[in-house]
């Protein structure tokens, strides 16, 4: 389950293979010059003699440093990055897409891209040994053999998350100061999140889940970053998990009714469309499934442009659909 966060997922370093740098996307940001230090969430402290320009990483913390500036010459991912919200505003004909599924990557391709440095998210129980993204750590040690690997932990609050996306990608050489672009990113997500409160004081109960044949994963708020800052914002949600769970609460379908919502929001990370749900006898028979108020959980990266618009939605669903609890 933890490679679902996952969802629901050869060669060493050859110096002088692949293509022509010329020939490979490149970082956006003019990189500040001189000696590079970065310690990251599973307490690596990676000391590099110049600033990184070329930047890989698995997709949600690549998708992040895309929406601060810095185009990834290398994108891995647990699925298609062309099927997953997550990308559905950035042109993936900008990056080399190397893996779609999780711990596929092609090692070669990845050393083709010359990255000076590899970008990842981190969870509960991940070390420097075992890093998550990676199949496991014999691969793992194939990829810190091309470049450095790094992780930013997905955990707390989303502004948490952010806070360090942000300081990396200054440290890459991004403009994050006054009158900048991340400025202008980071005032529009304050607006947003000023909206989601009003919204939220309306009340309305929320459920984000994803279902697959083998029963309804009901989220647990506080361990996902987005779902916490919003909570934190006033958005209601189902009170899910028990102290043993993480992440998820997993309920067969015989008990999927436990909680009964305003709104249900369906991930678009799982298997089961809205038409499957409403097909669902017990969960199908829910107020809020009836009323047709299942909407999209779009599983967004961790910056100021993916969570203002997920929040102008979420703020336009909390605003306009009715009180069916």
């Amino acid at each position: 389950m933890r490679n679902f966060l996952i969802a629901g997922a050869l060669v060493l370093a050859l110096a002088g293979c692949g293509s022509d740098s010329d020939d490979q996307p490149t970082t956006e940001p003019e990189a500040a010059s001189g000696p590079w230090t970065w310690t990251d969430d599973v307490g690596q402290t990676i000391e590099l003699d110049e600033t990184p320009t070329r930047i890989a990483a698995y997709g949600d913390a690549g998708a992040a440093l895309w929406n601060f500036g810095i185009t990834p010459v290398a994108l891995f991912h647990y699925m298609d990055p062309a099927e997953d919200p997550t990308f559905e505003d950035l042109d993936l004909g900008e990056t080399e897409v190397i893996g779609t599924a999780y711990g596929e990557l092609n090692l070669e391709e990845l050393a083709a891209a010359q990255p000076d440095l590899i970008v990842t998210t981190s969870y509960d129980g991940d070390t420097p040994e075992s890093m998550y993204g990676f199949k496991d750590e014999a691969q793992l040690e194939k990829v810190k053999a091309i470049a450095p690997v790094i992780a930013v932990e997905q955990s707390g609050s989303a502004l948490d998350v952010i806070a360090t996306n942000e300081e990396l990608a200054a440290s890459l050489g991004v403009d994050t100061g006054a009158g900048s672009d991340v400025a202008e990113d980071k005032a529009a997500f304050e607006d947003a999140s000023e909206a989601l409160t009003e919204a939220a004081g309306l009340g309305r109960t929320v459920l984000p889940m994803y279902a697959e044949d083998s029963g309804l994963y009901a989220v647990i708020p506080a361990d996902d970053p987005a779902m916490a800052y919003f909570a934190d914002l006033g958005v209601q949600f189902e009170e899910t998990g028990g102290k043993d769970d993480y992440y998820w609460e997993i309920l067969s379908w015989e008990n999927s009714d436990k909680y009964d919502p305003d709104i249900v929001l369906n991930s678009q990370r799982g298997s089961y469309t809205t038409e499957q749900l409403e097909d669902q006898p017990v969960f199908g028979s829910l107020a809020a499934v009836e009323a047709g108020q299942v909407h999209a959980w779009k599983f967004k990266s961790m910056d100021y442009p993916s969570l203002t618009s997920y929040m102008t939605e979420l703020t336009d669903w909390l605003t306009n659909d009715a009180d069916v609890a």
